[in-house]
């Protein structure tokens, strides 16, 4: 199985728990790619199974560089492809939901719940995201 996982983070904070659900998932026998949502390239997408985006709300939306990758992905069809979100928020985790949004209104398979943290995420939030790796790199 190949995951890639899209992130932005501004603090460090998603960054860090994109990084915890990668090593969860290579652990667990996936092969991963990991980068910055910008340098995720039609290929790294394409040779996918899954697609991972990391991101933090940012004024009620995704940044700059998530609705890049939105707009750049707007007429790709994902419906051979497994999706999932996680991210940091300080005040409301909009930008979660409207990239599970784009997801599901192209055609992926989003799982659900996505990891939602408040903030700095705290060991057991980082242990939360590693295990999800684990758990969709078996499944």
């Amino acid at each position: 199985m190949k995951i890639v996982i899209g992130y932005e983070s501004y603090h460090g904070n998603t960054r860090t728990m994109a990084y915890a659900f990668e090593r969860g998932a290579r652990e667990a026998g996936a092969e991963t790619l990991i980068r910055n949502i910008r340098q995720i390239k039609l290929f790294d997408v394409k040779s996918a199974d899954v697609v991972v985006v990391a991101t933090p709300t940012y004024h009620q939306k995704p940044p700059s560089n998530v609705r890049y990758f939105m707009k750049n992905y707007d007429s790709y069809d994902f419906s051979d492809k497994t999706a999932f979100v996680l991210g940091s928020y300080e005040e409301l985790g909009d930008a979660i939901d409207q990239t599970i949004d784009f997801f599901h209104s192209r055609g992926a398979t989003v799982l659900i719940p996505p990891i939602r943290v408040k903030g700095k995420p705290t060991k057991a939030d980082l242990e939360s995201c590693q295990q999800k790796g684990s758990e969709i790199a078996t499944k």
